[in-house]
């Protein structure tokens, strides 16, 4: 009783044995009975190809035992590539050719029909069979899928933000300049000081030649990963790889020099090369003494180098590194295995920040985890929007309006004493995406100041363009909007009186502005809706005073205006009906 107890327990792993052969054999026995040309050049193939068990709903990965993958259901499994395997089911389907669910009536594949019969390729499976973790294939089939420039400019943006915040919440002077001084003069001033006949700026090696590299390779990978072909490639795969390492290049090469000397680079927020500093000497440098410490304005030629030179080779080490060591590790321990996958991410830090800027877990592979939700959370937004109702909506809003804003003004009987005047304006948006939309704003308000002075006069002009994001269901909407702009006076003193000396001219001045606004919409129907709007417009003002007009002396040299401004909060109303088309 015993023995057979014994063998039938053995029955299961019997079975299981026999599932894991009769696939491969039925996948060689049918091509030859069909008459398929089978074409057998080993050991890579040009697409993985997958098919499915016998009667089991089971994947071939699952048929072989492959652990780390979900059991896909019927056809589902068609669109999930060999594990490791470095290519993913983008674009046309027709391209890789997996075949039809064997039991069903008909064995047609999804490849070429020829005179012969159908055609069968092998090739990507016994390639994902030898090599589990990354099949090294040369050609990139050709697919629909367009190059992300969407992606690319977005995760290039926020990584500049980050790089740009740490630099607002650590640099004193860096907040200073950017609330109280004039941003274009001063990215001109600086830009006039930018010493190009040196090669270091003062910064140490780890900076220098560490931290800025780094930040190109991450830019590298920015880039890499919004390229449907380059994002599937490896260190091994020859000329297609070696081609999107260069094209990677050239984008670290322009947001480098951007970063550098850019309007968005530290040139102008910031104004590095517009004053200099005594090096490991904090400022103001009361042990300084000429010849003692070096001077520096932090420009040269060292950085505009070594970032996209020394990044390059640091992409090309993180891909040596991912190919050679985390692959044979994640071969050795199990592709789901948490201790592969902090090791791939490590040794990778740069890849990392890039997948974190597409909201990726860090050690996601276009090549591996393509058909898995790998995102750090399940959705970035905190308050989903209905898609269905914003895709329906029309894209383009016209919004006619009233506007009140309070603002310091100058009367006969109060000098900058804060009124709320009112106007007209007319705003216009349009979606960018389900998520995004450009928002714009016109405004017009007629003697908002009776009186001149070196802030205000006479009508406004108000205009702010910018972004809008928020919530949308089926019969309201509230959304959030940042538009920097202009704010312009029509009748205002062209510069500061001064005592003693004549009445300045009376002119049109320009202060800059932004508008903070949230509003919320009730829709009537599909074109008409009904919007309020709330917000804050804080508007920059020159004061009529001014710093000291020398450029002090060594070691703090400062070429920057002297103009100082400042800024002041304005509370804003505006309603109006929707017109969308």
């Amino acid at each position: 009783m015993s023995s057979v107890q014994h063998s039938l327990g053995k029955l299961p792993l019997m079975a299981e044995r026999w599932m894991r052969i009769l696939p491969i054999a039925l996948l060689v026995l049918l091509p030859a009975a069909a008459s398929a040309q089978v074409d057998a050049t080993l050991p890579d193939a040009p697409r993985p190809v997958l098919v499915t068990a016998i009667d089991t709903g089971r994947s071939f990965d699952a048929a072989l035992q492959i652990p780390g993958r979900p059991d896909p259901q019927g056809p589902a499994a068609f669109a999930e590539p060999l594990p490791g395997s470095d290519r993913e089911p983008v674009g046309d389907q027709t391209a890789f050719a997996p075949m039809a669910a064997i039991g069903t009536e008909t064995l047609q594949p999804w490849g070429v029909q020829s005179a012969q019969g159908f055609q069968l390729n092998l090739n990507g499976i016994f390639a994902g069979m030898d090599r589990p973790a990354a099949v090294s294939v040369s050609g990139v089939a050709e697919s629909t899928e367009h190059y992300h420039w969407k992606g690319l400019l977005w995760q290039s943006f926020a990584f500049f933000g980050m790089e740009n915040s740490y630099r607002l919440v650590t640099d004193y002077y860096f907040r200073h300049l950017l609330a109280d001084a004039p941003f274009w003069q001063n990215y001109a001033d600086s830009m006039g000081q930018w010493n190009m006949r040196r090669w270091s700026d003062g910064d140490d090696f780890l900076v220098a030649y560490i931290g800025h590299p780094m930040q190109g390779s991450v830019t590298e990978f920015i880039e890499i990963q919004n390229d449907p072909h380059a994002r599937l490639l490896r260190i091994d795969d020859g000329r297609p790889y070696w081609n999107s390492l260069f094209k990677s290049f050239l984008w670290n090469t322009a947001y480098s020099t951007d970063q550098k000397i850019g309007p968005l680079g530290e040139s102008a927020l910031g104004s590095e090369g517009g004053y200099t500093y005594a090096l490991h000497c904090q400022v103001p440098c009361k042990s300084y003494k000429p010849g003692l410490y070096q001077v520096t304005n932090n420009t040269g030629w060292v950085k505009l180098v070594s970032t996209p030179v020394v990044g390059t080779l640091w992409t090309l080490a993180e891909d040596f590194l991912d190919r050679y060591i985390s692959d044979p590790l994640q071969n050795h321990i199990g592709p789901d295995k948490l201790f592969p996958e902090l090791i791939r991410s490590g040794l990778n830090p740069c890849r990392s920040m890039a997948n974190f800027l597409r909201w990726r877990a860090p050690w996601y592979r276009d090549f591996q985890h393509d058909i898995y939700d790998m995102r750090i959370t399940r959705r970035v937004n905190f308050l989903p929007s209905d898609d269905a109702v914003v895709r329906a909506a029309p894209r383009f809003e016209l919004f006619p309006h009233f506007n009140a804003i309070s603002l310091p003004v100058n009367t006969a009987s109060c000098f900058r004493c804060r009124q709320t005047t009112t106007g007209f304006g007319v705003g216009f948006a349009s979606r960018l995406t389900r998520r995004v939309d450009f928002d714009s704003d016109l405004n017009y308000l007629a003697g908002a100041s009776p009186l001149p002075s070196d802030r205000a006069g006479g009508s406004i002009v108000m205009g702010t363009f910018g972004l809008r994001s928020g919530f949308v269901a089926q019969h309201f909407a509230v959304k959030g909007s940042l538009r920097p702009g202009f704010l312009s006076y029509s009748r205002a003193y062209e510069t500061s009186p001064a005592a003693g000396s004549p009445t300045p001219n009376i002119g049109r001045i320009t202060h800059f502005t932004t508008a903070l606004a949230l509003n919320a919409d009730l829709d009537i129907s599909r074109h008409f809706v009904l919007r309020g709007v709330f917000g804050n417009t804080p508007v920059r003002y020159r004061e009529n005073y001014r710093n000291a007009p020398d450029p002090g002396t060594e070691p703090n040299l400062i070429w920057l205006s002297r103009n100082v401004f400042l800024t002041n909060e304005n509370w804003s109303y505006q309603a109006g009906p929707v017109l969308r088309f």
